[in-house]
């Protein structure tokens, strides 16, 4: 369990394809408020992850924000 509510965190990952950063802000709040924003093609997986962040946050308004950028290979 956190100990603290404001923080902020940023996560990238990529293949040859495709880079995905995820980056969450925390800060004090009475209730649990959680917002996403993400692709439209990760729509499907909101209430996965709503479910996996109310098991580890109990309050405080959190953000959560999914990019995925294209990767374009460069030309020699």
């Amino acid at each position: 369990m956190l100990n603290s509510m404001t923080g902020f965190g940023r996560c990238e990952c990529s293949n040859d394809k495709y880079k995905m950063t995820v980056e969450m802000k925390a800060v004090n709040h009475r209730y649990f408020d959680l917002n996403i924003k993400m692709p439209r093609k990760f729509n499907a997986f909101e209430s996965s992850v709503r479910t996996v962040l109310k098991e580890y946050i109990q309050r405080g308004k959190v953000d959560v924000n999914l990019l995925r950028m294209k990767i374009f290979p460069r030309k020699p």
